[in-house]
């Protein structure tokens, strides 16, 4: 259930009254608003509850509703009214407190209360207890999406791509992110272990990405991210210089070692049957080489030496290993260029 706050409504109703005033003391008033809760333009207070007004769905502070239509106060400098604004929609509303003068002030009447759905009394009886109720509707609207952030991280693994489609340094890295907040980074079969801390920065969600060794990765990654949720499905991690596209892969089809594992046909045999056309598109991620063409070729062997010489071709649909961890010679032929590639990768049968 979420917290009661998110189901209050704030009615407000201002009432206009002109209103010329001198040594005023805390307890008198400006047309009908008590002086002591009259809200400064550059206040913080004023500065929440323009968020409140703020129609971008990004933004809304979702646990507040302002009902239409009411009237509002402005004050300058001197406490004198100088504005009357009947307020309709969201939009509009967010308009008037952008245009409220450097200086100036609004006023709110005091109490505001509801009925909450479970039948308890909501009180507000000043604009302290105002300013309280908004940080604690952010305070758990912010809580909410670290929990649904830290939850998206922890259910499946993230490939990384680029914004800037010229560079591909990273294109294709897989983040796996246990639920301690530690981090695997595999790129180009490398892997790279760290943390990374997930935090508002005021209403901004952050991520702090650190690498245990330092190297090339860490001095690209050792930042301070802002993290955007865009889908279930994709984040985006940007800083002064770098974007990144996260997006959430549960279904396997991502690189991240040139290591592959198959279940044994029989539990405790140590052997397993191989496919080894499956593996074709990760050893040419993982290895970097371009896709193959009719001009290419690609075939498995048991020894470099057979590899070497392209004698005793394995079958790529179908293989059953000698020892339970065993290493296989990839040889990639390159037809138009002439170049050549051997790669060891390593085959596990595993007791599934």
């Amino acid at each position: 259930m979420k917290p009661f706050f998110y189901n209050i409504i704030f009615v407000l109703f201002l009432s206009v009254c002109f209103f010329s005033c001198s040594d005023l003391d805390d307890n008198e008033e400006v047309g009908t608003v008590a002086l002591e809760n009259v809200i400064q333009k550059d206040s913080e207070l004023f500065e929440l509850i323009t968020r409140v007004a703020e129609t971008d769905t990004d933004e809304d502070i979702t646990c507040i509703q302002f009902i239409y239509s009411f009237t509002m106060l402005e004050f300058d400098a001197s406490l004198m009214v100088v504005g009357e604004y009947i307020v309709h929609s969201d939009e509009q509303f967010s308009s008037i407190l952008g245009n409220i003068a450097s200086g100036n002030s609004i006023g709110i009447n005091f109490p505001i209360q509801s009925i909450l759905n479970n039948g308890e009394e909501f009180l507000i009886q000043n604009k302290e207890e105002l300013k309280q109720s908004i940080d604690d509707c952010i305070a758990a609207d912010q809580e909410e999406q670290i929990g649904n952030c830290e939850l998206l991280l922890q259910e499946c693994v993230w490939v990384v791509s680029h914004e800037d489609q010229t560079v591909n340094t990273y294109e294709n890295a897989v983040f796996d992110v246990a639920s301690d907040g530690t981090i695997q980074f595999y790129n180009n079969g490398e892997l790279h272990e760290g943390t990374w801390i997930v935090y508002f920065i005021e209403d901004e969600l952050h991520t702090n990405v650190t690498f245990e060794n330092q190297g090339v990765t860490a001095d690209d990654w050792n930042f301070d991210w802002k993290t955007e949720i865009l889908s279930n499905n994709l984040m985006r991690f940007t800083n002064d210089a770098t974007s990144f596209i996260l997006t959430k892969e549960c279904d396997g089809n991502y690189c991240t070692e040139l290591i592959f594992s198959e279940c044994e046909i029989v539990d405790n045999s140590g052997i397993s049957e191989f496919a080894f056309e499956n593996y074709i598109p990760c050893i040419l991620q993982i290895e970097d080489l371009a896709e193959l063409t009719s001009d290419d070729s690609i075939a498995f062997y048991e020894t470099q030496m057979d590899a070497d010489a392209e004698v005793n071709m394995l079958s790529q649909t179908l293989y059953q290993n000698n020892t339970q961890s065993q290493t296989i010679y990839v040889r990639v032929n390159y037809g138009v260029s002439g170049e050549t590639f051997i790669i060891p990768i390593t085959i596990i049968a595993t007791n599934c």
